[in-house]
C-alpha cells in the first residue's frame, strides 16, 4: 500500500512536478489548487504528508493549519513556498505554536533531492506507524 501525499498548490507546474516527485518516492499524489477543496479533503481523509503552498490565490497557507490544529491532526507538513522568509518562518513558528508536526520547509525553485529525501524519510516513520498499529 502507497503511502498518500496532500499536495496543496496553486500553480499548475508545480503541481505536476510535485506529483512526480511523489511517485517517484512511494506516494499516491491528491493534488488541490485552493483552501477550500483542501479542507473539504482534509475534513474526509487521512494522509501521511502535505506539502503546503502558503500562498493560494487569495488565500493564505495559515489557513490549512488552522483547520489541521481544529481536526487535531498529527500529519506531517512541508511548506514549499516563494514566499519571503520571513513569512515562511512566521508559518513555522504559528504550526509550532499549534502543535502540528512541521518539516524543513522549501523555497522555490525547490531542491527535488533534498525533498526527495525528506518524503522518503516521512513515508520510512509513516510505514513504521502503520506496522506498529497492525501489530497492537
Amino acid at each position: 500500500m502507497s503511502n498518500q501525499l496532500l499536495v496543496i498548490e496553486d500553480a499548475e507546474v508545480h503541481l505536476s512536478i510535485l506529483r512526480k516527485i511523489a511517485v517517484q518516492c512511494g506516494y499516491e499524489a491528491t493534488c488541490v489548487t485552493s483552501v477550500d477543496a483542501a479542507a473539504e479533503l482534509l475534513r474526509s481523509r487521512t494522509f501521511d504528508c502535505i506539502t503546503l503552498d502558503l500562498s493560494l490565490g487569495d488565500r493564505c497557507g495559515a489557513d490549512i493549519l488552522l483547520l489541521l490544529n481544529e481536526l487535531k491532526s498529527r500529519t506531517p507538513v512541508i511548506f514549499i513556498s516563494g514566499a519571503e522568509d520571513g513569512t515562511r518562518e512566521e508559518h513555522v513558528r504559528l504550526a509550532t505554536v499549534l502543535g502540528l508536526v512541521v518539516y524543513p520547509q522549501f523555497q522555490k525553485p525547490v531542491d527535488l533531492p533534498a525533498l526527495r529525501e525528506t518524503l522518503k524519510q516521512i513515508a520510512t516513520i509513516a510505514d513504521c506507524e502503520k506496522l506498529f498499529a497492525a501489530v497492537r
